[in-house]
């Protein structure tokens, strides 16, 4: 099988030759902008020699322009013009790395939820954040005017929306990674989930489900943080990948939890764990054994989240050697 038979086959319920493999991390610095990170993208899959690409949405995050000095302000934000930079200059970042890589593998582009695009701004006050976190800020602005802030989630997802066609259609993305982030435990109730964060997050599932099965729900436990995964459980995405380690749901453990989808990670992705810190045999013994563990399931070898930036290539290498050699 070649990279995107073996991809597909394990996408649609069948056995492949062995486990897809996909790794990936953030690109900082010169490389996260223009053709350098096209570059940098390009390199690191020839060097690791994995089975697909996320292409990651480093130095193009979505732009929250509006000025936040108070919570009200949120009830400004507009939607992007659809000839905005921000548009056109992630669909160039797909459609370039397709150029150069052609039809070798597929391609996905990373998308971060809306909620946690306008945890990211950049545009709060040092009033709006009166000593506090950005984060912090955004908690309490919905505590106050969930109007407003319900507002601007839905315009940023009614954008992200129409970016994940334009990334399928002219980036030539098989479909999006979508990550979702807010419903780490003590931070909100299940039914404040519903309410104030689901709506964007499947505003723009759906949207990008409109133009291709294929689309991925990563349940991020950013920070070590645990999450309430039942929140997510029933996000409409063919593929779940969430933080077996941090959240204590094995991936053998997941085709119980996620019945129906395909299952993609397995790997603990924190310094300490042999997928990172560990030895060649360590990381080997690591890999047979969720193949092991996961029997006659078919499902994509992963890491739980990206992983560092310093990340070894060469592990990839032991990961393929082990799995060749199962």
């Amino acid at each position: 099988m070649d990279k995107k038979e073996r991809l597909m086959a394990v996408l649609n319920g069948t056995m492949p030759d062995r486990p897809p493999v996909g790794l990936w991390f953030h690109f900082t610095d010169a490389e996260s902008r223009g053709e350098a990170c096209v570059q940098a993208h390009v390199r690191a899959y020839k060097q690791s020699n994995v089975d697909f690409v996320k292409i990651m949405s480093d130095g193009l995050l979505y732009p929250v322009r509006q000025k936040i000095d108070c919570a009200a302000d949120w009830a400004k934000l507009a939607p992007l013009p659809r000839d905005d930079a921000f548009f056109a200059d992630t669909v160039e970042r797909c459609a370039r790395i397709h150029e150069e890589l052609g039809e070798e593998c597929c391609l996905f582009y990373n998308f971060f939820s809306p909620f946690t695009m306008i945890r990211a701004a950049e545009s709060f006050t040092e009033h709006a954040l009166a000593g506090r976190t950005k984060d912090e800020t955004v908690m309490a602005h919905l505590r106050e005017n969930e109007a407003a802030v319900l507002h601007a989630l839905e315009v940023v997802a009614a954008d992200l929306a129409h970016l994940a066609e334009l990334v399928i259609h002219r980036g030539s993305c098989l479909g999006i990674y979508q990550s979702v982030q807010g419903a780490e435990k003590g931070r909100m109730s299940e039914e404040e989930h519903r309410r104030w964060i689901a709506p964007s997050d499947l505003m723009v599932l759906k949207a990008a489900n409109l133009h291709s099965q294929y689309n991925i729900l990563h349940m991020c436990s950013w920070a070590g943080f645990a999450n309430h995964l039942e929140y997510w459980k029933d996000y409409p995405a063919r593929v779940k990948n969430w933080g077996t380690g941090v959240e204590g749901l094995p991936l053998a453990e997941g085709r119980r939890y996620f019945p129906g989808s395909v299952l993609l990670g397995g790997l603990d992705n924190r310094r300490g764990f042999p997928l990172v810190s560990g030895t060649k045999a360590q990381l080997q013994q690591a890999v047979r054994e969720l193949v092991k563990e996961m029997g006659p399931t078919p499902f994509i070898l992963g890491a739980d989240c990206t992983v560092p930036s310093d990340f070894e290539l060469e592990r990839a290498s032991w990961i393929l050697e082990a799995l060749e050699t199962q």
